[in-house]
């Protein structure tokens, strides 16, 4: 079964994960991208041989018979994007964060359930061998009762340019950005154990760096990427507290006077063992003898898997990996946090 994809929001995230792996997924015919810069959206859609170009959402679905649609634009825009979707009976893959607003959230989530459609939001970390590798000693009881997570990645210089640093774009700095990537995968390895209550620090510490010989991302829209406006944190940490007693911390940073992190790092620590995403290892006993262990398996393109595995959620309408449910927890604890550093007090979940 060939489903008709249209991509809305051509940035660097759609050129670099979404169009080149619909293009290679042979069931998926790529047949419409929807952007307000249409001299962009045109060269995009000549590059990956997409037929028509549309600079109104509206005018798109009405002119289309899509079956799904990647939202791949600013954060605050994904909610009121994916209920059109919705509404014209579209499936959707929505990129992360879900919202910036847990209200809103909430909002998808009730839409979603009355369209009877699918709804699954882009968390591509949880599709990495890696982190599913880990997952199975998690879910085979291989580490017990898991008492103390930690959660982070931290740039030192690695502020983006362009919206991301707009509040009323992207609804947060590190946090909504390259925060809810870390959170989601450990809180998705540990078994998705329900919030109860959270303490979160936002701070701009940095700001609007002028570093010498530091490389940054760049937005792929020239028009983004000397955006003035910084009104969001370049650092944030976060104490959750999970109805089973597990803890988790959290720490991101775009910019730190400290070490680089390459990736997302995710320790878990457990009554019966311990396992980290990066060094990929298993910490334990046997035979009273404490020992690490290397977990060895093959890297996979996890863009590709998260596309794939979408597609197949169409086609066989099955609920994905991740729900608008689950996304909207996730939204749930990032809320959470702000709240708690706007406040300076724990907030209750």
């Amino acid at each position: 079964m060939t489903i008709k994809v249209g991509v809305i929001g051509i940035g660097s995230i759609a050129r670099l994960a979404h169009l080149p792996n619909y293009r290679k997924n042979k069931d998926v015919e790529l047949v419409a991208v929807a952007d307000f810069d249409e001299a962009r959206a045109r060269a995009v859609a000549d590059e990956f041989g997409v037929p028509r170009v549309y600079t109104d959402v509206a005018e798109m679905f009405k002119a289309e018979k899509l079956d799904a649609v990647s939202i791949c634009t600013p954060n605050t825009s994904h909610v009121p994007l994916a209920l059109i979707a919705l509404e014209n009976g579209v499936d959707v893959l929505l990129e992360k964060p879900l919202s910036t607003d847990y209200q809103e959230a909430l909002q998808l989530v009730e839409a979603v359930k009355k369209s009877n459609r699918i709804c699954m939001i882009g968390m591509p970390h949880r599709f990495r061998n890696e982190a599913r590798s880990i997952k199975r000693f998690v879910d085979h009881g291989d580490v017990g009762d898991i008492y103390y997570v930690k959660a982070k990645i931290l740039r030192r210089r690695g502020t983006p340019t362009g919206w991301f640093t707009d509040k009323s774009k992207s609804g947060g700095g590190p946090l909504m950005d390259i925060g809810v990537h870390a959170l989601d995968v450990a809180w998705w390895i540990t078994g998705r154990p329900q919030a109860t209550s959270v303490t979160g620090q936002l701070v701009q510490g940095i700001g609007a760096y002028k570093t010498a010989m530091t490389s940054r991302w760049k937005s792929a829209d020239a028009a983004n990427q000397d955006n003035a406006v910084f009104d969001v944190e370049d650092f944030a940490s976060a104490y959750i507290r999970f109805q089973n007693g597990m803890v988790l911390s959290l720490e991101v940073s775009w910019a730190l006077n400290g070490a680089q992190d390459d990736a997302v790092k995710v320790d878990v620590f457990g009554t019966k063992g311990g396992v980290s995403l990066d060094p990929l290892c298993f910490y334990g006993e046997r035979d009273d003898i404490f020992t690490e262990s290397r977990i060895d398996i093959v890297s996979n393109d996890f863009y590709e898997d998260e596309i794939n595995h979408f597609v197949e959620t169409v086609q066989t309408r099955t609920a994905p990996l991740i729900t608008a449910e689950q996304g909207a927890q996730i939204v749930q604890m990032l809320s959470g946090i702000t709240e708690s550093a706007q406040t300076g007090r724990e907030v209750i979940l």
